[in-house]
């Protein structure tokens, strides 16, 4: 009876190596067997391209739109105002038009002409409004990116977990069933027993957090994508392997002057300041005056019509009461744009930095438990079968073993999904999509 639990232990645990191993280069990448059903691989472009078309930024996009508009608004005239009148020299108490000569019914129009600067100063305002509003649009995309790659990485590591957990448990069930046999007739201790058990409850905890992460991860992607969380959950989420080499000091300088260049953020609060230097011109300009022009027809009946025209100014009566005031605040504004740029530059320099340094220590790890940990770990797992099959080993230290490679090669891939991960927020720094 023990050579018989011996040898069926020893054949599930070859067959778990090499049917569903989860080492395996090809495993996950193709397809998932569930069953007689196949779930077919999450791509991340398609999620990308989904989430880039979601409501938040399809609204963003049509209100940067209408800010174009106020470009071409700013350039018209006001409207032309038109006026109706009757003019009544007799006075109320002998009523008639045409009696006095002062008597007319007549309209006029009268149209305001601003300081020509005005007009195109302001149009350079809500130029470079909806620009900075542009860019806005651009980063929300950025971000969202963002966002959805992080999510898929995560994502990716926790259905590895899964993974990993359930192999675990379908070789603890079969250890606990040789235990309980042993312990049947008296040949295992009872805290062998509970050892187990209270594992098998451990990684059933670990499986239950586990699919709740996961759980939320994919609403968390259908929330961004607009995909139903039920196309989301059938299909699997992989991590791509590392190509290239890890990042080198000199990739610092070429990102800095990318980031500075292209981040979206950054790009705003440069149209932001473009914009306070066009709103102290124009409050300056409120010195200058703005011109009036009126024309005026009068009907007498049968007497002259009478015609008018005239040409007014606007001119500030109380010089520097709400010139000054205004000046000022633009003068403020324009400081504080300055300190907006210079504080995103700092961040992007700090943020740069950051994930440089987190990338190479990825990497680093997942090279080292890729060519070290794993292969020791390798080489101690089939140490430990060897000498499980001439009962020189216990059930017990076969199992650690294989939790050692199992678990080396599960800290490899939270490396890699980390890698991917502060890979994005670099992408995202940079502004790239």
């Amino acid at each position: 009876m023990k050579k018989t639990f011996i040898f069926m232990f020893v054949s599930i645990l070859f067959a778990l190596l090499i049917f569903i191993n989860p080492f395996s280069k090809s495993y996950g990448y193709k397809h998932k067997k569930i069953g007689e059903k196949t779930a077919d691989i999450l791509s991340l472009n398609m999620l990308i391209k989904k989430s880039l078309k979601n409501p938040n930024i399809s609204s963003s996009v049509i209100k940067t739109e209408g800010q174009k508009e106020k470009i071409i608004i700013a350039r018209a005239l006001p409207e032309p105002v038109i006026s109706f009148g009757l003019t009544d020299a007799n006075g109320f108490n002998n009523p008639g038009i045409g009696v006095n000569s002062m008597s007319d019914i007549g309209f006029g129009i009268s149209q305001k002409i601003p300081f020509p600067s005005k007009l195109e100063t302001k149009s350079q305002i809500n130029k470079y409004s909806y620009r900075s509003l542009k860019e806005k649009t651009r980063a929300l995309k950025v971000n969202t990116v963002y966002l959805v790659k992080t999510e898929y990485y995560e994502l990716a590591l926790i259905e590895k977990q899964i993974r990993v957990v359930k192999y675990n448990r379908m070789l603890l069930k079969i250890v606990l069933g040789y235990i309980s046999q042993k312990y049947g007739i008296g040949k295992a201790s009872a805290p062998a027993y509970i050892r187990t058990m209270i594992e098998d409850s451990s990684l059933k905890a670990s499986l239950f957090s586990l699919d709740k992460a996961k759980s939320k991860l994919i609403y968390l992607l259908s929330e961004l994508t607009g995909l139903k969380e039920s196309l989301i959950k059938s299909k699997i989420a992989i991590l791509p392997e590392i190509k290239g080499i890890k990042p080198s000091k000199s990739e610092y300088k070429i990102i800095l002057k990318e980031a500075f260049k292209f981040n979206p953020d950054l790009k705003s609060l440069k149209y932001l300041h473009k914009k306070s230097n066009k709103e102290l011109d124009f409050a300056k300009e409120s010195y200058l005056p703005d011109f009036y022009l009126k024309a005026g027809y009068g009907y007498r009946y049968s007497m002259v019509p009478v015609l008018s025209a005239s040409v007014g100014l606007s001119l500030p009566v109380y010089f520097n009461s709400y010139q000054m005031p205004l000046i000022n605040k633009a003068k403020k504004d324009k400081l504080s744009s300055i300190y907006n740029i210079s504080w995103a530059k700092l961040k992007i320099i700090k943020n740069i930095r950051l994930a440089l340094k987190n990338m190479k220590e990825d990497y680093n790890n997942y090279s080292l438990y890729k060519s070290l940990y794993i292969p020791e770990a390798k080489l101690l797992f089939k140490s430990e079968l060897s000498s499980f099959r001439v009962q020189k080993s216990t059930g017990f230290s076969l199992l650690d073993s294989f939790r050692k490679l199992v678990d080396s090669e599960f800290k490899k891939d939270i490396y890699k999904s980390k890698y991917f991960i502060d890979k994005s927020r670099l992408e995202l720094i940079a502004g790239r999509i």
